[in-house]
């Protein structure tokens, strides 16, 4: 599998780390923070959000989905959120929602400044500071203010730190599931990426961060964006499961895009779909491409 990501991106932290969990090799492309991004452009047309997983001609959008695939593909479903429990899942929503953005807001701007001009340069950070205000104009949902945010950011490690104390070592009991990758990013971009000190009261937490880390990121080499469009050239899309391809609106041009926010979205024939995913078909200047997303979170409409 290919993972188009970046290296201040948590939801890519999140998959990295699966992939080393699971043992699974992988390729990366080094994608561009912000749009545009032409090792990703010419095929999704629209869908902004990293990471974005490939595998030949088939596109795995948002980071569910791609544990999901991931899960399958190395039968290890503890892997997979459809396999969360209802509360499971109330949990995951929220880490992926309020607490990542709590997580985010509450970071002192200037450190958040000088890890963007370190990594992408001043005129860069310029550009992604003005991309991501522009998204933050139009998302459905709004973080809460930098004050609010650091108090429910800590509420988050103090209830994470009763959990795991006792409990068996993981969210998952004695091995990790779905939802402790899920917590962990957020705490991987406030260590590394805000270079925050280990919060302090909340031992079970840092012991835990730290074995979760210690998978690292597994076997692993980045190849360039040119590369990745050559495999999309030189593959098929991988056929369509009965099950998905007998959907009643398979056939029908429709467009899908995220329903929080980066709301862009890619316009294509519906050729798959189930109660956890919708598969497209588009034709590029590469050949036929099939581009998978998660039915929750994003909506579907007739084009």
């Amino acid at each position: 599998m290919l993972l188009h990501h970046y290296p201040m991106s948590p939801y890519s932290e999140k998959i990295r780390l699966m992939f080393g969990y699971t043992g699974t090799p992988w390729q990366g492309v080094i994608s561009p923070e912000m749009p545009p991004r032409p090792n990703l452009d010419p095929v999704l047309a629209g869908y902004r959000k990293i990471p974005v997983a490939q595998d030949g001609a088939d596109f795995y959008c948002d980071s569910r989905l791609i544990s999901a695939e991931l899960a399958a593909r190395c039968d290890r479903p503890e892997l997979d959120p459809a396999h969360c429990d209802e509360g499971a899942l109330g949990l995951e929503a929220g880490l992926e929602k309020d607490v990542f953005w709590a997580c985010v807001t509450s970071l002192p701007g200037s450190q958040v400044l000088k890890q963007l001009v370190r990594n992408i340069s001043i005129i860069g950070a310029y550009r992604f500071i003005k991309d991501r205000a522009g998204v933050a104009r139009k998302a459905a949902s709004k973080p809460v203010p930098p004050k609010e945010a650091k108090a429910l950011f800590r509420r988050h490690l103090e209830g994470l730190d009763r959990v795991l104390a006792a409990g068996d070592g993981f969210l998952g009991g004695v091995a990790p599931n779905h939802l402790d990758f899920a917590a962990y990013h957020t705490l991987w971009f406030q260590r590394i990426v805000g270079e925050r000190p280990e919060p302090e009261g909340v031992p079970a937490v840092t012991a835990w961060y730290d074995r979760m880390g210690a998978f690292g990121h597994g076997e692993h080499r980045e190849i360039s964006g040119d590369e990745a469009l050559r495999a999309v050239r030189d593959s098929e899309p991988l056929p369509v499961s009965p099950g998905r391809a007998g959907h009643a609106q398979v056939g029908r041009r429709v467009t899908i895009g995220p329903d929080d926010y980066a709301m862009d979205t890619t316009e294509g024939v519906l050729v798959g779909a189930d109660t956890h995913r919708w598969i497209i078909a588009r034709d590029t200047e590469y050949g036929t491409v099939h581009i998978h997303f998660p039915t929750e979170g994003f909506t579907l409409k007739l084009a």
